[in-house]
């Protein structure tokens, strides 16, 4: 299947701050609720280019649907969002992202606790649809990219003491929230960090034994949309934001991620939506940066770039018969995406641009990368069957999977017939010879090669799930290793940081002692400095 990836396009109004700025100079014209104009100002690098000969000074753009400055949140969620939203409810993964320059409303359109964005209404009409049919063992919980694990006793204690950190109450929707800074990924929903004096995890992004990737999160459960508004509030006062020039409380790009598991009986499927708050581009001389914040910028800049890349050669690749090489790898928030942008999922992008001259080449930029990927195809990738269980799943001939581990004849007899486990060349055919005693051969000869063929391919699907199940088994174990390895890093260079405290605070206390011991030495009393003088003169 084959769907062409929705872009939305939303105009955030004018503040007063703004008007007051003659900042309204009709940069962008609505045309119709699909096609938008945008004019480049006086004193924009687009005129002077213009005036030069060089490109155009106006441009039309194309979207899916345009939203205008008066359109509520609940009209941007039932136009944009509710297809996407019956998608995942039906089991499909889901992305939507926002994207545009700083101070364009983006963070607005995805929370916004007083007038709720998209993230709030996604978490209300997800515990509509579950209803009454929530699942409140809290022993199963998401593993890894693609799997679920059952949790023991001792596991399920930590899950709630893990989730009374955030708020007191024991009640399965599970959700994690991280944020992408400096490159670097850290979860927001680590009660560690409510303590300023230690540093946040530095979290990896890993791939598992599919080539999935993951990020190690920390997954909380959750009952009801106060409990999940409560993590959103938690998880939000752990995000980086930093005031600039353009926007007093500019915020670096964050992803809010849910994970359905649906249980039905003995198997259970997982499907997630993922809501990313993408930060906005920006050029240094206009948001007035410099020092760590230069960096920060320089570091959202290229993330989205390399996205632009992407999504180009993606769509490029539709076309050319040499495909180009996609550089999904080379950001972290390219490398999270990557299933996605593959097929594994359905994504959106929602678009927000403000109207201010000032900022027109920058809103320009965003609407020719909009652009591009307003034109991209992406195939859909028929979803896998649900497992029962973490072992791999076992197939036949013809890639129809077994029952899960029990190998058994009507297991065989229903995925590979007589025929097919007889190749076609083996047959003898019954009219060359009419004698009896070579039929009756040809005959004991069929079926000691049909018994023989049917052992050889019970044993191969043993082999296969011992080698499947072993090598599971090493994936967690070296994952739990690797965890370990991770703790006793963040020990010794807790120890290294107290050790070296100490060291300062007697080096300091070395100091003092040795400068009182120099005034002692160096001190004469008055008297005999009186005399002393006395006998000089």
């Amino acid at each position: 299947e084959q769907q062409t990836m929705r872009v939305y396009l939303r105009v955030r109004p004018f503040s007063r701050e703004e008007l007051s700025d003659n900042e309204d100079q009709d940069c962008v014209v609505i045309e119709n609720s699909q096609t938008v104009t945008l004019n480049a100002p006086k004193g924009s690098a687009t005129m002077k280019s213009s005036e030069k000969g060089i490109g155009m000074s106006l441009h039309k753009f194309s979207f899916s649907q345009i939203f205008g400055p008066d359109t509520t949140q609940f009209e941007l969620f039932e136009d944009a969002v509710k297809s996407q939203m019956s998608d995942f409810l039906e089991g499909k993964t889901a992305l939507i992202f926002s994207y545009g320059v700083t101070n364009a409303g983006k963070t607005f359109t995805i929370q916004t606790p007083k007038d709720p964005g998209i993230l709030p209404r996604v978490l209300d009409d997800t515990f509509h649809h579950i209803g009454g049919h929530q699942y409140e063992g809290m022993d199963l919980k998401p593993y890894l990219r693609n799997a679920a694990q059952y949790l023991d006793l001792d596991q399920v204690k930590q899950e709630r003491s893990a989730k009374a950190a955030i708020f007191g109450s024991f009640k399965e929707l599970w959700v994690a929230f991280f944020e992408i800074y400096n490159e670097c990924v850290y979860d927001l929903l680590q009660p560690s960090l409510c303590s300023k004096s230690k540093k946040r995890a530095v979290l990896r992004v890993c791939d598992d034994g599919a080539g999935n990737t993951y990020v190690k999160l920390r997954w909380i459960n959750i009952q009801n949309l106060g409990e999940a508004c409560k993590l959103l509030q938690f998880g939000n006062k752990n995000r980086s934001a930093a005031a600039t020039k353009m926007n007093q409380s500019s915020s670096r790009h964050s992803i809010f991620t849910m994970k359905l598991l649906k249980i039905d009986g003995g198997t259970v499927k997982r499907i997630s939506f993922s809501l990313c708050d993408l930060a906005g581009s920006e050029r240094c001389n206009k948001t007035k940066t410099f020092g760590e914040r230069l960096k920060e910028a320089g570091n959202i800049n290229n993330s989205l770039l390399i996205l632009g890349k992407c999504i180009t050669a993606l769509r490029n690749n539709q076309t050319e018969k040499m495909k180009s090489y996609i550089p999904f790898r080379e950001s972290k928030l390219t490398k999270l995406f990557q299933a996605v942008f593959l097929g594994k999922g359905r994504a959106s992008m929602i678009v927000n641009i403000n109207q201010c001259a000032s900022t027109y080449d920058e809103t320009l930029h965003v609407m020719k990368f909009s652009a591009v990927a307003n034109q991209l195809q992406v195939v859909q990738v028929m979803p896998a069957k649900p497992l029962e269980s973490l072992a791999p799943c076992l197939v036949g001939r013809d890639g129809k999977p077994l029952s899960t581990g029990m190998v058994d004849n009507e297991a065989l007899e229903s995925y590979l017939s007589e025929e097919e486990l007889l190749d076609e060349e083996d047959e003898a055919d019954m009219f060359v010879l009419p004698q009896n005693e070579l039929v009756n051969m040809i005959e004991s000869l069929r079926t000691k090669l049909l018994a023989e063929r049917r052992r050889n391919l019970v044993q191969e699907m043993e082999i296969r799930k011992e080698m499947g199940d072993a090598m599971i088994q090493q994936l967690m174990e070296s994952e739990e290793l690797r965890r370990q390895i991770e703790e006793l890093k963040e020990s010794h260079q807790e120890k290294l940081e107290n050790t070296f405290e100490m060291y300062k605070d007697a080096i300091k206390e070395h100091a003092y002692q040795s400068a009182m011991n120099n005034l002692e030495d160096d001190y004469v009393p008055l008297d005999e400095f009186i005399t002393e003088q006395e006998k000089v003169e």
